[in-house]
């Protein structure tokens, strides 16, 4: 019998269990079928578990609850302006995308609400939004006591963005966290877990129809017999340095994505013949270099800490608003400069004064800048003039060489260091940026941190005239990729000519982001996991069994 030949059989296989992979899971259960999940790790989470564990969904019903509309055209002119903006014309009837990527954002639009209210429901998700501002006295605390809690979008300040706040869905206060949600929705529904299993490929039918998997567990090789669907969430490729090296732009040091991100569905996608898509994108940050250099999971910098505080260029020069989300912000490092043949924003400067490095508070995203009294991290650089300082970097770049294809501080880097700061303290003097508006978009202000008094702009702080000053060498990182199979707006797996591949799904970071190149807002990635994977739980679900003879 060839049901003899497998260790594990249920009507839909799911693999991964971060927000993706449980809400695929959770759903198919609800729907009527049998579900075992696989998870690499030796625990449950991916990199959702490594996240704030919010999830940004259009139109949700709290947000509606709260008497705000949050129209379908207008939104998707958001989502569609910061995931295509090479494309992107008001006026076209696909707001100038390529129709099936209009299709795909429009289906998270479509359905986002609905997985919500879905896994509502059936007793898994206890979530809110808030509607309200942040308090512009105390930017971090919100009412709800959710650090993340009803911060505006990440491009809130574009014209396109209707309403800034709301979207944004987190854990109601004292609920538990939303891994801690799924796990149990998991369980209440019947879902097997099982750990310490790696999908390494798939099993096909004589009709080309996925009806199983092929599973590492230890040092065993296992089969799993799919009666309806295989759904993959596996993670990217983030800890998969060659797929790194040969997809993404620049130079990509760490990530903070679950180890198990490795790139399992990239290869196994290719071999099954799917199309990949988005391999250029990720979700990107920036993390300190020495400390990526030590550990493959080093420390984010998420919104650079302190006013009087700038990020400057091998030569010396401001390339970026510094207050500017996380990931568009890193996007600066792999920026390429055809005339000198080089990428001078490989790693940039974070410069900032003693006022800064000796303030005791921790409003804000102060990590990774140690506060005092607290142990020196090992990657910041002290200085007690600006020479001393720009020596001490310029020789700790010189240790680094290897990492960094031989950088080191431009000759000019003294000089222009010097006309930089003078001219950063000129605008933090008027209060208007006139290089990059540091401090106009609302995100850069809600998540500043500590506002100075008397400082016309509270992002922006003059240095010191007189040292010690510090420096936190910072270069291009991510929370995970996420390029992979390409899918449809059904979540099916897409073949190289654009049809479905039977039997096979895929959400989350392991699959063609229909973001594009965006992060419209805090939980971003886990809105668009949990959506797409509800839609693949329906519908895998909905399957008829296929047959596997021997």
């Amino acid at each position: 019998m060839a049901d003899d030949l497998f260790d594990f059989e249920a009507d839909v296989m799911v693999v991964g269990t971060g927000g993706a992979g449980f809400s695929a899971a959770i759903t198919a259960a609800v729907e009527g079928a049998s579900v075992v999940v696989f998870e690499r790790n030796d625990h449950i989470g991916g990199t959702t578990g490594a996240s704030g564990g919010t999830a940004w969904i259009p139109n949700n019903h709290s947000l509606r609850n709260q008497g705000k509309e949050d129209p379908r055209d207008d939104c998707l002119r958001y989502m569609c302006r910061l995931a295509y903006p090479q494309h992107y014309f008001k006026d076209h009837p696909t707001l100038g995308l390529p129709e099936d990527s209009y299709d795909l954002i429009a289906a998270f639009y479509d359905n986002g609400f609905r997985a919500i209210d879905y896994l509502t429901e059936a007793g898994v998700f206890d979530l809110m939004a808030d509607t309200r501002a942040p308090d512009v006295d105390n930017p971090m605390q919100m009412p709800s006591g959710n650090l993340l809690a009803g911060f505006p979008d990440y491009g809130a300040e574009l014209e396109e963005d209707k309403l800034p706040t709301g979207r944004h869905l987190f854990p109601r206060p004292g609920s538990p966290g939303m891994v801690e949600q799924l796990e149990a929705g998991a369980a209440g529904h019947g879902v097997k877990v099982l750990l310490d299993h790696q999908a390494t490929g798939l099993v096909r039918n004589d009709e080309g129809q996925v009806v199983g998997l092929e599973l590492r567990y230890k040092h065993m090789a296992r089969l799993a017999r799919a009666n309806k669907a295989v759904i993959f969430a596996s993670g990217g490729y983030a800890h998969d340095e060659e797929l790194v090296r040969r997809y993404l732009p620049g130079r990509v040091y760490g990530t903070c994505s679950t180890l198990g991100a490795r790139g399992d569905f990239v290869r196994i996608g290719i071999q099954a013949g799917a199309k990949l898509g988005n391999m250029r994108n990720a979700w990107f940050k920036q993390v300190p270099l020495e400390a990526a250099l030590r550990s493959p999971t080093p420390p984010s910098v998420w919104l650079p800490w302190g006013d009087s505080m700038i990020h400057v260029n091998k030569y010396g020069r401001r390339v970026v608003d510094e207050k500017m989300p996380y990931h568009d912000r890193s996007q600066v490092h792999a920026v390429y400069d055809p005339t000198r043949r080089e990428y001078p924003n490989l790693v940039l400067f974070m410069i900032y004064d003693d006022a800064v490095a000796s303030s005791t508070s921790m409003a804000g995203m102060r990590q990774p800048m140690p506060a005092p009294g607290e142990p020196d991290p090992g990657f910041v650089i002290k200085g007690e003039t600006w020479d001393d300082l720009i020596a001490k970097i310029d020789s700790q770049l010189e240790g680094f060489a290897p990492h960094t294809a031989g950088l080191r501080l431009d000759p000019s880097f003294g000089p222009n260091l010097a006309g930089t700061v003078e001219r950063f303290n000129g605008f933090a003097a008027t209060g208007v940026d006139l290089d990059f508006g540091r401090g106009e978009a609302p995100i850069g202000r809600a998540w500043n941190g500590p506002n100075r008094e008397g400082s016309p702009n509270p992002t922006m702080a003059a240095l010191a005239t007189e040292g010690p000053y510090y420096c936190i060498i910072v270069c291009a990182g991510t929370l995970d990729t996420n390029g992979g199979p390409v899918i449809n707006t059904r979540a099916q797996v897409l073949d190289c000519e654009g049809e479905p591949i039977p039997g096979l799904y895929g959400a989350g970071n392991c699959v063609a982001s229909p973001a594009g190149q965006a992060y419209w807002g805090p939980g971003a990635t886990i809105g668009l996991g949990i959506t797409y994977g509800h839609l693949a739980g329906l519908n895998a679900a909905a399957e008829s069994a296929k047959p596997f003879d021997m």
